[in-house]
């Protein structure tokens, strides 16, 4: 609600104008009157007035010198004048101090109204481009003064395998990322899949807008409690939730759909982005990359639910080797590894590293492992993965980090585990990115040529693929080095110049060709692309409309 002030010597004018609206159905609180220059003055100098009503011909000062001195001293109100006279003048006075309108009197009291709803809402619309100014200019300069940090290096490194997981290795590298774990804490990891940006930004708004997302999400999600908010290699925000086991068990999955709903709901509202939120579950550090991996996995396979929280369901366990209690002394002899090249050819990353899982703790129950034992399944394992990659034509050597996995000594079941279940998710995972690059991204594209006549959208791309769209999208941008929107209109805008160039279809006609209902948005577009509008591009070609 507003305030409006009312000027004119005049005083039954002014009472007229006082009484003949219900103003507080037009958006005005209070309405005060003066009856000079100089009552005005006072007002506007002791209270927020919005809207000033005001007379031009009043005897001690006129109105256009009060209005004058108001835009120095409260520029933020909106003056409309008010006359006897039609003099042009007084309008052109009036319109060059930015006067909202211009009434002759007496004044018709609809048409007062009309003009005060119409100030109230460019007031409306101002502090509201204000309230938006005033967020980016806190986030823009945020973000301009963060550093990289230590914790972020550490997580991306460790979510892409270039750390070791297991013994000291971990330990040093928490160590020089000043990442300190308070005795029995676990990291509980959330994912947070931007689907869909809603405005067209800059590159660097959006990066802009992506550090305003992860401080949200810092606000909602973390909600005071110890933590880090990262990005793995390719971009994609992680919450890492640090906390006891027993404080994370009691947080539980409303809590989660909460926090959720309210951090989706803010991106709407204040970043101009759809996300969704993928909960996983409570972790040591080293088992982290493994709950991420699934968190991705379930981002890429969910083709429906879109701007929604999403809670990890763990997947039914392979059964490995069958072993009895009896028969514990033998379980290092009956575990093996024979049905992993199974799971791993099949696509089956996650019931692969179940299997593994599952295999070692088999090997946990024999009474005495042997370190010749141990050795025959570290070959096993390399020999599983080899067979893979042999059938998917990939050498070992082509796989990220690889090297640094195969090249160290296991001397324990507990570090076999570890690296077996590490190997396994790295190879699996480059094996499908090359695959997915290669692959999906070339059916979307055809399928974008294809489709270049119809009203296809990023959606309609992802469904035929049968990938998520905001994993899509990542995929496609990592690919081809555009975003696949852009990528969409840019094609439809050089289908529309071919029809233009070489058809005598109407330019609204050529519109509906290529997937453009709304015939100014069309315009609109190609003028961005090309310069011109449809029909300026037609014309100088000398063809007719």
């Amino acid at each position: 609600m507003y305030n409006m002030l009312i000027v004119d010597d005049e005083k039954f004018a002014a009472e007229g104008i006082l009484h003949c609206q219900d103003w507080r159905a037009h958006g005005i609180a209070s309405v005060w009157m003066a009856g000079s220059a100089v009552e005005a003055r006072a007002i506007l100098l002791e209270s927020r007035v919005d809207i000033l009503v005001c007379d031009i011909e009043m005897p001690d000062e006129d109105g256009l010198s009060l209005v004058r001195w108001a835009k120095e001293y409260s520029a933020h109100t909106e003056a409309v004048f008010l006359t006897c006279h039609s003099e042009f003048a007084y309008a052109k006075e009036a319109f060059q101090l930015k006067s909202f309108d211009y009434l002759l009197k007496p004044v018709d009291s609809e048409e007062l109204a009309g003009v005060v709803s119409q100030m109230v809402g460019v007031i409306q619309e101002r502090e509201e481009r204000s309230r938006h100014t005033e967020l980016y200019r806190e986030y823009r300069d945020l973000w301009s003064r963060q550093q990289p940090l230590l914790a972020e290096r550490f997580w991306q490194d460790l979510l892409s395998r270039r750390i070791l997981s297991f013994g000291d290795f971990l330990e040093r590298a928490m160590k020089d990322a000043q990442l300190q774990l308070l005795p029995g804490e676990r990291v509980l990891p959330v994912l947070i899949s931007i689907e869909e940006w809603k405005r067209q930004l800059p590159e660097r708004d959006l990066d802009m807008m992506l550090y305003a997302v992860k401080k949200s999400a810092e606000e909602l999600l973390l909600a005071g409690r110890r933590g880090h908010i990262v990005t793995d290699k390719d971009g994609v925000p992680f919450v890492m939730v640090y906390a006891a086991e027993a404080e994370q068990a009691a947080l539980g999955a409303e809590h989660w759909a909460a926090a959720g709903s309210r951090f989706i709901e803010a991106c709407s509202q204040y970043f101009y982005c759809q996300v969704s939120c993928y909960v996983g579950y409570s972790a040591d550090v080293h088992d982290a990359p493994e709950c991420c991996d699934r968190l991705r996995d379930m981002e890429r396979s969910n083709l429906t639910s879109t701007h929604a929280v999403h809670v990890y369901r763990p997947a039914a366990v392979p059964c490995a080797a069958a072993i009895s209690d009896t028969a514990a002394a033998d379980a290092a002899e009956a575990a093996d590894l024979s049905e992993l090249p199974g799971y791993m050819l099949g696509g089956q990353r996650e019931k692969a590293v179940l299997f593994v899982q599952r295999v070692c703790g088999d090997l946990e129950r024999a009474s005495a492992l042997q370190p010749k034992q141990l050795e025959r399944y570290y070959h096993d394992l390399l020999q599983a993965i080899y067979h893979f990659l042999g059938l998917k034509g990939h050498s070992i050597h082509q796989i990220p980090n690889a090297s640094i996995w195969i090249s160290m000594p296991i001397r324990s079941l507990a570090q076999y585990k570890h690296w077996a279940i590490n190997l396994v998710s790295a190879v699996m995972d480059a094996v499908r990115e090359e695959s997915e690059s290669g692959g999906f991204v070339q059916q979307a594209l055809a399928f974008m040529k294809a489709g270049v006549e119809e009203a296809i959208s990023r959606e309609d791309v992802a469904a035929h693929v049968r990938l998520n769209p905001a994993y899509l999208s990542r995929l496609f941008k990592k690919e081809t080095g555009k975003n696949l929107i852009d990528y969409l209109i840019e094609i439809k805008m050089k289908r529309a110049k071919q029809l233009l160039d070489t058809t005598n279809m109407t330019v609204s006609m050529i519109a509906q060709q290529v997937g453009y209902a709304n015939f100014s948005h069309f315009t609109k577009t190609f003028r961005k692309y090309y310069g011109v509008n449809p029909q300026e591009h037609r014309s100088g070609r000398g063809q007719s409309q």
